[in-house]
């Protein structure tokens, strides 16, 4: 989950975030639909790559989701997020009051989530809130604009996602509301800061916990174990050379790590290690499509996972489904059995 978890993703998320985005040709003339950036927060690769997560959101599981970023404070932010909401008609292009609202208010230092009608029972105040705590605040802490807002919609995305896999969540619906409001006022709020300085890395005191392992498997085991305790320690044993240069610059959250390891509890029991010299890659069936590999490396104290080379060659589409960006890579020879289409996507053999 690579691109789903990592700043220039976009998310382990998002949702070893981030994911995750598939270049548009249209991005920009629906920019109005999608994204208003009155503040000028973000720049126009940002904006490009916003547009086209929500495009292809509304597109595929109907859910028209937009970004306004105020320019000055709102004295009430619930009731100028039910305003936009309303101006902007959010959810009448679906097929249902499906539309949702990411209102950021940098000089009033918050932002809300609103939603419509049809998704409150899937995005809860109590989900809502936890987005925004433990998704939006570091990010936006870390002046991460573009990307927060990035990886905030891979997680919601992730969440329609187990909804419609689950019957919770029907995709197609065959009438339109036509009610005068599209949002009841549900959402949640809370407080941010923009470009504040935020902690240092620091070693975490249990990091002698997470040297190098054995195995391929017990390290992923390991990193598991640092994801449940949300270690965010740069620099731990089980992380390769260039991993540990690459996460000192990257934001990690607590969704983030929530997000990917119940994913990884979900496929464990699947995982297929496959070990060539020093190299290993740890996959899941092809059929488990966000399930993505894991690249390892063997160093003189054992197997390290190396996410800098994940970053550099795996993407997730709007379904959260992996793909590589090239073929031709050092960990090519744990995938030979499988064919790639012509966006990097697996499939069997026939």
């Amino acid at each position: 989950m690579f691109h789903r978890r990592i700043e220039n993703i976009s998310t382990f998320i998002l949702l070893l975030l981030w994911l995750i985005i598939i270049p548009s040709c249209s991005g920009n003339n629906n920019l109005h639909l999608f994204v208003d950036d009155r503040a000028g927060l973000l720049d126009s690769e940002q904006e490009r790559r916003i547009v086209d997560l929500n495009r292809r959101l509304l597109e595929k599981l109907d859910i028209h989701f937009m970004t306004i970023i105020l320019d000055t404070p709102a004295p009430d932010l619930d009731a100028k997020a039910i305003a936009l909401f309303d101006r902007h008609a959010l959810g009448k292009k679906t097929k249902g009051a499906r539309g949702m609202l990411f209102l950021v208010d940098p000089r009033g230092k918050a932002v809300r989530l609103e939603t419509g009608y049809d998704l409150e029972g899937m995005f809860t105040d109590a989900f809502t809130g936890y987005v925004e705590r433990e998704q939006m605040r570091p990010f936006f802490a870390a002046g991460k604009i573009g990307p927060g807002i990035e990886a905030t919609v891979e997680l919601l995305v992730a969440k329609a996602l187990q909804a419609i896999k689950t019957g919770e969540f029907v995709v197609d619906q065959e009438n339109t509301v036509q009610g005068e409001h599209l949002s009841g006022g549900a959402g949640a709020r809370t407080g941010i800061q923009i470009g504040d300085q935020i902690p240092p890395k620091t070693r975490s005191s249990h990091a002698d916990n997470f040297a190098p392992q054995p195995t391929p498997l017990q390290t992923l085991e390991r990193y598991m174990q640092a994801l449940r305790q949300h270690i965010k320690d740069p620099d731990l044993g089980i992380y390769s050379p260039e991993t540990r240069d690459f996460f000192r610059q990257w934001v990690v959250t607590n969704a983030q790590q929530d997000n990917e390891l119940k994913g990884l509890e979900n496929v464990l029991g699947k995982a297929q290690p496959r070990v060539r010299d020093q190299l290993a890659v740890i996959r899941f069936p092809v059929e488990d499509r966000g399930a993505s590999p894991y690249f390892l490396e063997l160093g003189d104290k054992g197997w390290m996972l190396d996410f800098h080379s994940m970053n550099q060659l795996v993407r997730f589409n709007h379904k959260n489904q992996w793909h590589f960006i090239k073929a031709d890579h050092r960990f090519a020879f744990a995938f030979t059995d499988l064919r790639f289409d012509k966006h990097g996507f697996p499939h069997r053999t026939r």
